[in-house]
């Protein structure tokens, strides 16, 4: 019997229709599984971690499966690799030598030799294990799910990031020149595992269990002494930052808003010499003046800045270029404040006569003189309105517009944002005001939470090109912090950019990806995200899932080619460890002549062992509905629970040849106070630089810089005169031994926060400066300096052939 033509018209589309929401069904439950896989490899090594840390050897043995075939993984004698300023580094090498293990034997996977059985690999974890008088922290992290079954096929390989910190005994390690008990260290290493589902002959009461395992790489930092000392309490600014009220009180549809907030500023407000710190705060900020005796005082009412409450960044700059740095401050749910620096230790709220807008949920500012007529412009970066609205998905483009002010030299600003095309919509956390094409105009970086960073090119007649895409600045991400600086040393200006580098990166995946995609068309959500992948589409092509990783992968560090583009060198510079960032500086911490980076790490403190984050990306992906609703973002759906809790900030140090080694263990920097913003400045006029670090609910901390006359260094003062008097966007060269440096004047960069405007030149083994010059930015003026003696403060006014000491003593 022969169809009807309208039944098979009919049926067509109906057929479609079913075929395509199967497909949709398919991709879920694909996603599931590829989750539920991870997952139980993410509890597994959870469990061994915890029998490890306990020293169990019963616990211990349970996880690996009678049938363990595995190599030596060389945990018990690292290899010497290097020593520097108290911090040594050990490599991790493989007792036997690695090879391919034949097909049939370890089951095929390239785990290196099989060297030994069940017994000898626990044995061995129990000898490395009894080298440490104390064990603080034992993890092991999925990093990658190399091979997984849908259908739940019994093997699973993986690669798994191990993290060790404790005190090794004074025996351990002696044939390597060990240090005395008290050393402080860390062991990382990078292993191959494969896994087994089922339980039974001879395997513990887990799930899976290891089959076979080999060293990846890895690596001991340790330390003799710390190279700097956290000495805030006695300073006077280890205080508690606290909540803005509103966000404890009022509905908030973005409540995750009040574990954000937390800046610091270094300023020198009152030209003293001696940097002080201006602290934001939820219920109010301070202004604490450097008594330069290692103590600071809160001058904070009688400045005339009491009461400022809902406080995130505060910025200063000499707008009317009068010699005094004035303060620009958020004020969240209320307009932002300008108050003009008085000379006489006090301010005058000038916010109604300047001109600005009010410009609520402000999260960043930066000062720049982006029109090069001799006066500071002001830069305001925005986030959302948290009471309204929450990012629409990973790639979020539904921020508050960003605003531009344009000094009008009268002590007024106007808005030009339209005109110059710098409003970016992206949930701003960062902005940073530097020169990277080298044309001497300012151009403008914004970094993004959730999703991408954008890149303005400065045209130099008032308006500005977004060429992120064309210059690879994109930088996929949870964008927190922006900064400029040389990393490379070869007079280019390098980008740095902070972001969450998620320790489930593995979920970033196809099934992942189409999983989302799925459900944002089986629940209703596709007409909000899928013109964002259309966004993506135009930006990056169809490499989805490479988008996805990138967003997972942490840090970027964007490496200026100097022609006009960016090479993206984070993985192999070690620029991005793990870390839920916030705020980062790059300095010269050990006066080397490179810059070195220290981020600052941690989102919200809990119950030890309740991390949520696998669930949080989960119901993500399969609760799309819940999360427009900002259920997932309600701290009350947190029950206690840690998310990101108990970080490490990290300290990079700049090997000079293109990587970083972190170091922040040995050299006493790695603070766990769910730390948010950096400043970094010379607080006493040492010759080394000191770290400022804000916390969100802890307490702030003030790291002292204890490497004092191990090498040379200079810094410089500058003084505009056609150009603004703080000399913002000026640049100096410092050629010593034959290598030059390059500094940036910047006001106002990384998260909330803002470090010393005098620049700073690790000089090494060298006692001279054989070149140091100047370029300033409204006069187009290069001053030159020879033979400049090092170890001490020089001013350099603009258009003066005069170098002038500076010396600041209490």
């Amino acid at each position: 019997m022969r169809a009807k033509p309208w039944l098979l018209g009919a049926a067509l589309p109906l057929a479609l229709a079913g075929g395509g929401w199967a497909a949709l069904r398919a991709a879920d439950w694909w996603g599931r599984r590829f989750l539920d896989a991870g997952r139980s490899v993410v509890d597994f090594l959870e469990s061994l971690a915890r029998a490890l840390a306990a020293r169990d050897a019963e616990r211990i043995a349970s996880h690996f499966s009678a049938g363990f075939a595995g190599s030596d993984l060389g945990l018990l004698d690292p290899r010497p690799a290097g020593e520097r300023d108290g911090v040594r580094i050990l490599r991790f090498a493989p007792g036997a030598a690695p090879e391919a293990t034949p097909a049939g034997a370890a089951g095929g996977l390239p785990l290196g030799a099989a060297t030994q059985d069940r017994a000898a690999a626990v044995a061995a974890w129990l000898a490395y294990l009894d080298g440490f008088a104390e064990i603080e922290q034992v993890a092991l992290h999925l990093d990658r799910l190399e091979r997984w079954r849908p259908s739940r096929g019994r093997d699973l390989r993986a690669s798994v990031r191990f993290e060790l910190i404790g005190t090794p005994r004074c025996a351990q390690g002696a044939a390597q020149g060990a240090r005395p008990p008290g050393m402080a260290g860390i062991d990382r290493a990078v292993l191959r595992m494969r896994l087994e589902r089922g339980c039974g002959q001879g395997r513990g009461p887990h799930e899976l269990s290891l089959r076979a395992a080999a060293l990846a790489g890895g690596e001991r930092v340790i330390g003799d002494r710390p190279q700097f000392v956290d000495v805030a309490g006695a300073a006077g600014v280890g205080f508690r930052n606290r909540y803005y009220p509103p966000f404890l009180a009022e509905p908030l549809r973005f409540g995750m808003i009040r574990h954000g907030p937390a800046g610091i500023t270094a300023v020198d407000y009152d030209d003293d010499g001696f940097y002080d710190l201006f602290v934001p705060d939820g219920v109010a900020a301070r202004l604490l003046r450097n008594r330069g005796d290692g103590s600071f005082e809160d001058v904070t009412e009688q400045a005339g800045l009491a009461g400022l409450d809902g406080v995130s960044v505060g910025v200063f700059g000499d707008y009317d270029n009068d010699g005094h740095k004035d303060l620009f401050v958020s004020r969240t749910f209320r307009p932002n404040q300008l108050f003009h620096n008085n000379g006489d230790g006090t301010f005058t709220d000038v916010t109604a006569s300047a001109g600005l807008g009010e410009d609520c949920c402000t999260t960043a500012a930066a000062w720049g003189d982006y029109d090069n007529d001799g006066r500071l412009d002001l830069y305001v970066g925005r986030y959302l309105d948290p009471r309204h609205g929450i990012p629409t998905t990973f790639y979020a483009r539904n921020g508050e517009p960003n605003r531009l002010y344009r000094n009008h030299g009268d002590g007024t600003f106007r808005d030009v944002t339209a005109e110059a095309g710098v409003g970016d919509p992206g949930l701003c956390l960062g902005a940073a005001w530097g020169d990277f094409d080298g044309d001497g105009f300012p151009d403008l970086f914004v970094a993004n939470d959730f999703g991408r960073s954008t890149l303005y090119r400065n045209h130099g007649d008032g308006t500005f090109a977004d060429v992120t895409t064309a210059a690879g600045a994109l930088a996929y991400g949870a964008g927190m912090n922006a900064s400029w600086g040389d990393v490379d040393n070869d007079g280019r200006l390098d980008l740095y950019e902070t972001d969450i580098r998620s320790e489930h990166a593995w979920f970033a995946e196809i099934p992942t990806v189409a999983r989302h995609l799925a459900n944002c068309l089986r629940q209703g959500v596709w007409r909000t995200d899928l013109p964002l992948y259309l966004e993506i589409l135009r930006q990056s092509g169809l490499g989805f899932v490479d988008v996805f990783r990138e967003m997972a992968a942490g840090n970027h560090l964007l490496h200026n080619r100097g022609d006009g583009t960016f090479e993206d060198v984070s993985a192999q510079a070690g620029a991005n460890p793990p870390g839920w960032f916030w705020g980062a500086a790059l300095a010269d911490l050990d006066n080397d002549g490179w810059l070195d980076i220290y981020c600052a790490n941690g989102w919200v403190y809990g119950r030890p062992g309740t991390e949520m984050e696998l669930e949080f990306l989960d119901h993500v992906i399969g609760r799309q509905r819940e999360y427009k609703r900002g259920t997932f973002f309600d701290p009350r759906s947190f029950a206690g629970r840690s998310w990101h809790g108990w970080e490490r900030n990290r300290h990079l140090r700049n090997h000079g040849d293109g990587t970083f080694q972190e170091i922040g263990r040995a050299a006493g920097s790695d603070l766990v106070t769910n730390s948010r913003g950096v400043a970094v400045a010379d607080f006493w006029n040492r010759g080394v630089l000191d770290i400022a670090v804000a916390a969100s609910d802890d307490c702030h901390a003030l790291l002292r810089n204890e490497l004092v006359t191990r090498r040379h260094w200079l810094q410089v003062e500058l003084r505009g005169t056609r150009s603004n008097r703080d000399a913002v966007g000026a640049r100096v060269v410092a050629v010593a031994g034959g290598q030059a440096q390059l500094r940036e004047v910047a006001a106002g960069d990384g998260y909330a926060s803002q470090s010393a405007l005098r620049l700073h030149f690790g000089l090494g083994d060298h006692a001279e400066v054989e070149l140091l010059t100047v370029t300033w930015p409204a006069s187009g003026i290069e001053q030159s300096f020879r033979g400049v003696a090092a170890d001490r403060i020089v001013e350099i006014t603009e258009g003066s052939d005069r170098l002038v000491e500076k010396r600041y003593r209490r």
